[in-house]
């Protein structure tokens, strides 16, 4: 064949032969051909809407793709799509989060309109991370969840004792039984030694303020966090790695944690009323010798002593137990009503709570009021506003214990039980420096009122599907008022004829913050961007006023007082940050997120105020690949991170700043330095390392979690010495270094489950291993210096001097030699004998349902975390001191042949200056935190009652039922000394937590 220069065909030589008819078949033949793949590779355009099979709502940003292809396109914001086809034997694959995915054979059609079915279970896998929502199958992060089903009917202040033992990696500890009091939440360990090492708490996406704003009452502190009603919690997401940390930068050292209260729906309004009653006891009571017990041990210390006995006949001895009239059973209620609904255009919820909690010591009372309002409203086609508000009023009726011996357990231990409640003329009994407990719980009047507001307002404007600004501003207001009055008839009212104080602090913190998401899928490939900046500035204000000197008892304003003092003082910050992250998954298997936050904040100085955190993550999915056919292996995810984080908290606000302060000076005004410079001041950083995976087996009727990870803190805020002649004896500057390491392991499994019988099993471990790894010099910290921080050991070291035990034959305890020199020396032989970290810790659940009854047992365990029973130092005293004995002394060594650790009573053997080690107990325990019985009416009999009805529950509870432990104190998991981080794992005249039972309804309408 040959073509002219135009390429039209010129001519064919033709063989002899060939006929004219093959000719005219070849050319039918080839005209068929020709029409027929014309016909076949012909591009079909396709089009239709894709709505929710649920509501008919149309469903923006749909992911639709031609199977085995990367053609693909999104619907638009009223779920509309077009795309190009290559014919009709194409299948379109629609997807999208929170959905089952459809496939649909096109065919003949170009119009196909779709509806979706909600995924059940995917829904209830969305994880809130910071700036947003993750589904957790492709999360490359570590972060623990508790959901409110998780919490419900819990009889709780704060929010923060809910995710003890929930939370995999998460301890939770109280400072005390006391109603309101301060919690202490540690996330992979504690990162910083004075800076702070609470995590961030972030509410409804409100930075808010955490921690003591009350006056300090020996070691009591308050819970801010209790200004939140349980109640309203939908859901709580402890951040742990680096990778869901880092978004939050130099805050985020100590993890975050994510609190998400109950929002609208599109749904009809509904009413939902709840409401539970208890009654509270006391886990344990303070064992001491009776009045008998009290003299004959007395006695037997000043025969040992070679002194006369005090006492000529113990066995007639009163016998005083000053514990019955200040410990009581006391009762806790709660009542809450809320209202929620909407439709397309407004989703609402709006609640209100009433809750009140006598503790089971006199006069402890919390009372908080609450109502909140989370309001959705899309107000256009793109643009979508809303509002979350809480306000709280609370009043706490406050009690001085733990650590303080002028308090109402200080007196309960201390009062020797041979003396009368009162005198023969009705006066208290008065007993050294020791308050008289009945009168420290009657005669002293010590409230704490608090007005708390978090609120936040915010919009969202969609330009086109995918791109999203947010704009959002916050603001969290708490007041404390507290008022304290000692009258006359107590020992420190008495010498200035009644004592009052009143104070005031203000908090104030508002933030705002402004952010971009663009949400991209083409094929398999699926991004998620976020950049974002934000602003915080946070003021403290407290003024005080003092009077002593009253005309009387009734009369207890400090105007009236006689003697009168004021003071005031006032701080604030600032911080401004920048941050950024990328998500990518391919096909759902193969799973990056990068993550960038700068932060610049105003307590640093000048050389290093700003500070940048990033992080990476990586993660694969080998269960979505094709060569993957472990059948019972339902989800296998593989993940790693790495990143860092900062701190910031704990120090002055100016700590930076050369400081000057109001002085007299021979009563004329004038200032003076109050703190050295340091512009090179910085950031506390922390690297941290995880690795870990996510299992799910058996069409995940069983999941499992596990973690290690590796957390580096250096640069830690310390007060190092300094040399005098600057005129300072410390300088806070960035000195030391921590490290924490550990493991997390979490499991979630159906047992069972059937139609009329479900059984479910939640178990949690998690262990860390805490070490100071570099100090400018070891230091004591403490009553009688007690905690040791030295490079090697952990922080809460308890150092003391080693108690081999007591020589059977004179009964004089026996001492390990530290240094070997021969002989023991109290001021050279001791040691770190303990720590107050333990091995392991961690929750099991066991939830059970059987037609309409369900029935929910928790148990919470601690091991390997010894306890320091710092009431036995004081109690167990061998007759140095004239104060009442625990019924430990009762088992002192009394002849030759004893076996025990308690010494013979004698002044030597219980010098001021011994610390012997025996008080520190092992505090290991496993407590049934709370049991559940419950009954939900069946809607058939709901139906015929005419109420209108829609659930109806009951139940009964109980909290802190069992504890099984060998500490001899009266709770091995609270810490008394929580004025200072520095200390934990310490008993020392602390309120006990109560066991409660109650029981309560949720009924809706």
């Amino acid at each position: 064949m040959t073509l002219n220069t135009t390429g039209i065909v010129k001519s064919i030589p033709i063989p002899t032969a060939i006929t004219k008819q093959t000719i005219r078949f070849f050319w039918a033949t080839l005209l068929i051909l020709s029409i027929s793949a014309s016909i076949s590779f012909a591009q079909i355009t396709v089009s239709g809407t894709v709505t929710s099979a649920g509501d008919g709502s149309t469903l923006p940003g749909v992911n639709v793709l031609e199977k085995g292809t990367t053609n693909g396109a999104s619907t638009d914001n009223e779920g509309h799509f077009e795309i190009e086809v290559s014919g009709p034997d194409a299948i379109l694959v629609f997807s999208y989060i929170g959905y089952v995915s459809q496939e649909v054979e096109v065919g003949q059609q170009t119009t196909l309109d779709v509806q979706l079915q909600e995924d059940v279970e995917m829904l209830e896998d969305v994880v809130v991370v910071g700036y947003g929502e993750q589904d957790r199958k492709t999360l490359t992060s570590s972060v623990s969840s508790v959901n409110s089903e998780d919490i419900q009917n819990t009889p709780v202040a704060g929010s923060d004792q809910l995710m003890q033992g929930r939370a995999a990696g998460v301890q939770v500890s109280s400072n005390s039984g006391t109603p309101g009091g301060g919690i202490f939440v540690k996330i992979r360990g504690t990162t910083s030694i004075s800076g702070g090492s609470d995590p961030l708490y972030i509410v409804d996406g409100v930075p808010i303020e955490t921690g003591n704003f009350g006056l300090d009452l020996g070691g009591a502190t308050t819970s801010a966090l209790a200004d939140i009603d349980p109640s309203d919690i939908e859901s709580i997401e402890v951040l742990k790695d680096a990778s869901a940390t880092a978004i939050y930068g130099a805050r985020a050292a100590n993890g975050v944690v994510l609190i998400t209260t109950k929002r609208g729906d599109d749904a009809a309004p509904s009413i939902e009323v709840s409401s539970y009653y208890g009654f509270e006891e006391p886990v344990n009571m303070p064992d001491l010798v009776s009045g008998s017990e009290f003299e004959m041990l007395m006695n037997e210390a000043a025969r040992n002593n070679g002194e006369a006995e005090p006492y000529a006949n113990p066995q007639n001895a009163t016998n005083t137990d000053w514990a019955d009239p200040v410990f009581r059973t006391g009762t806790i209620r709660n009542y809450d009503v809320t209202l929620s609904g909407g439709n397309e255009t407004v989703k609402y919820s709006i609640s209100g709570s009433n809750f009140k909690q006598d503790g089971v010591v006199k006069p402890a009372t919390y009372k908080r009021n609450s109502a909140r309002v989370n309001l959705d409203l899309n107000a256009t086609e793109n643009l979508t506003v809303g509002t979350s508000l809480t306000y709280s009023f609370s009043n706490r009726n406050r009690a001085r214990n733990n650590d303080n011996i002028t308090g109402v357990l200080g007196g309960v231990y201390f009062l020797p039980p041979n003396l009368p409640y009162y005198q023969e003329d009705g006066s208290y009994t008065k007993f050294s420096i020791f308050e008289n407990p009945i009168a420290a719980a009657e005669e002293v009047d010590f409230n704490m009122d608090v007005n708390r507001f978090v609120g936040n307002v915010f919009g969202e404007y969609e330009f086109f599907p995918g791109l999203t600004f947010r704009s959002s501003w916050s603001y969290d207001y708490n007041e404390v008022k507290e008022d304290r009055y000692d009258n006359s008839l107590t020992n420190g009212g008495a010498a200035v004829n009644g004592d009052a104080l009143s104070t005031v602090a203000l908090t104030s913190n508002w933030t705002g913050e402004n952010t971009l998401s663009y949400l991209y899928n083409t094929g398999n490939h699926n991004f998620s961007t976020l950049i974002g900046t934000s602003y915080q500035e946070s003021s403290f204000e407290r003024t005080t006023a003092t009077g002593q000197q009253f005309p009387s008892d009734d009369f207890q304003r400090i105007e009236d007082a006689a003697v009168q003092t004021a003071s005031s003082t006032g701080t604030s910050w600032g911080i401004a940050s920048f941050f950024g992250r990328i998500k990518y998954d391919y096909d759902r298997k193969y799973l990056a997120t990068i993550t960038l936050r700068r932060d610049g904040s105003s307590r640093f100085g000048e050389n290093n105020q700003w500070g940048t955190f990033p992080s990476i993550a990586l993660g694969w999915v080998p269960s979505e690949e094709e060569f993957f056919n472990v059948n019972w292996i339902s989800n296998l995810k593989l993940r790693g991170s790495y990143g860092i984080t900062g701190n910031q908290s704990g120090i002055n606000n100016f700590q930076a700043q050369g400081l000057w302060g109001g002085e007299s000076y021979t009563d004329s005004p004038g200032t003076s330095p109050e703190q050295l410079s340091n512009p090179n001041l910085k950031w506390e950083t922390t690297s941290q390392l995880d690795i870990g995976f996510d299992l799910g087996l058996w069409e995940d009727r069983v999941t499992i979690m596990y973690d290690y990870y590796d957390k580096q803190t250096k640069d830690l805020l310390l007060a190092v010495p300094v040399p005098m002649s600057t005129g300072f004896e410390e300088l806070v500057q960035n000195f030391g270094a921590l490290e924490n390491k550990g493991m997390e392991l979490a499991i979630n499994a159906d047992a069972i489950q059937r139609d009329d019988f479900n059984w479910n099993v939640q178990f949690n471990i998690a262990g860390n291993r805490n070490e100071v790894t570099r100090l400018a010099s070891p230091f004591n910290v403490y009553n009688r210096d007690i905690y040791r921080y030295q490079e090697g050991y952990p922080m809460y070291s308890f150092y003391f001097h080693n108690q081999l035990g007591v020589d059977s034959e004179t009964g004089e305890p026996i001492f390990e030699d530290v240094d070997g020199d021969g002989s023991f020396n109290p001021n050279s032989d001791r040691k770190i004998v303990g720590d107050a970290n333990p091995d392991f810790f961690g929750g099991i659940t066991n939830k059970f349902n059987f037609k309409g009854f369900d029935l929910s047992v928790f148990f919470q365990y601690s091991y390997g975390n010894d306890q320091l029973n710092w009431n036995r130092f004081f109690q167990e005293h061998g007759g140095t001191r004239n104060t009442s004995y625990l019924s430990s002394q009762l088992d002192r060594w009394q002849e030759p042949g004893d076996q025990t650790m308690v010494p013979k009573m004698t002044s030597s053997n219980y010098a001021g200056n011994l610390r012997p080690s025996r008080f520190v107990e092992d505090g290991s325990y496993i407590r049934l935190k709370n049991a559940t019985l419950g009954y939900t009416i069946p809607d058939s009999f709901l139906s015929k009652l005419g109420f209108n009805i829609s659930r109806a529950r009951f139940y009964v509870t109980g909290q802190n039922l069992l504890t099984f432990t060998n500490y001899s104190g009266l709770d091995p998991e609270v810490t008394a000394t929580a004025t200072t981080q520095l200390t934990r794992g310490i008993e020392f005249y602390t309120m006990p937590q109560s066991k409660t039972i109650m029981g309560g309804f949720d009924i809706t309408f």
